[in-house]
């Protein structure tokens, strides 16, 4: 069967808490809010110490994103604190091995780009998409300091969900169950988790679920979770401060090296939800999985050489 690496499921099995699947499902919410709450209080000492430097005082919506997806990293913290002192195994079991770790993220991250710019590609060539004539953040060249600095809390907040979702909550169902469920209501849950975004559509939470399945079929034929959480952010990324567009429904306009606008059917484009609610980002994240399932049948996944 595809689904038949489970080293993961494996290294969770040997926690000294396994939740059940409604439990797992709680504690995945609180990791979420508890940690956001948690963050919004922590965070407040670096908001302070930025708001000093030009760069944030001339742009207070870039300070503003940037200390958001930053606060992330307190619900990661709940995260490593349970698997660490309460299911009593290492980071390492979640999927965060040391060996040639930033070669995985970097390779995931290119995936994840990929990805989008394929999506942007499509709706480009069908007149879908239209350049903004009359940009309100800084774009191009003027924007690039901007945009390196909010790749930074993109990499965090990408990272983040991973560490709930795939490295977390698929695993430990795997471990009570099997990886199958696992997969599914980790997958399921990243979807439903956007339900409240602005904007948010049927066809946005299909094509959230779609991306959780992506990931999480990669994490379990790879055991690693360095490369989705490289893909997640370079997808949001991407979207956000590459292109332009609505991230799952947010504006993200703080810097930007291109000024994009959705244009016609917001069924093929995704309208002002950003491309995650169209058809385009559908076909592109069908095929990816198919491209995941072809890789494993010709056992790339089981070579050594390649099997990063």
């Amino acid at each position: 069967m595809f689904i038949e690496k489970e080293s993961l499921v494996n290294e969770a099995k040997k926690s000294k808490k396994l939740p059940n699947f409604i439990w797992a499902i709680i504690l995945a919410l609180l990791f979420m809010n508890a940690g956001s709450l948690i963050g919004a209080i922590g965070i407040t000492p670096l908001y302070i110490i930025l708001n000093n430097f030009s760069v944030f005082r001339t742009n207070t919506d870039l300070l503003l994103l940037l200390i958001t997806l930053v606060s992330f990293a307190f619900i990661s913290l709940l995260v490593f604190i349970r698997v660490k002192f309460i299911e009593k195994r290492n980071f390492s079991s979640i999927g965060f091995s040391k060996n040639n770790w930033f070669k995985k993220y970097f390779l995931g991250f290119v995936i994840g780009l990929g990805m989008m710019c394929v999506v942007v590609l499509i709706l480009f060539i069908f007149g879908f998409v239209s350049v903004e004539s009359n940009p309100t953040q800084p774009i191009g060249i003027s924007a690039l300091i901007g945009v390196l600095i909010i790749l930074v809390g993109w990499i965090i907040q990408g990272g983040t969900e991973e560490i709930v979702t795939r490295g977390w909550l698929m695993n430990v169902l795997g471990a009570r169950y099997n990886i199958g469920i696992g997969l599914f209501i980790s997958s399921t849950l990243f979807g439903l988790l956007h339900l409240t975004n602005p904007n948010v559509s049927f066809i946005a939470v299909i094509n959230i679920i779609l991306i959780g399945v992506f990931y999480g079929l990669y994490v379990i034929k790879t055991n690693d979770l360095w490369a989705v959480c490289g893909m997640h952010s370079a997808w949001n990324f991407a979207q956000g401060n590459l292109f332009g567009f609505e991230v799952s429904g947010i504006n993200v306009e703080v810097s930007s090296l291109m000024d994009l606008n959705l244009v016609g059917n917001d069924f093929i484009s995704g309208g002002i939800f950003g491309p995650e609610a169209g058809i385009a980002s559908t076909v592109v994240l069908l095929i990816s999985i198919g491209i995941l399932i072809y890789l494993d049948k010709k056992d790339y996944f089981n070579t050594s050489s390649n099997n990063l």
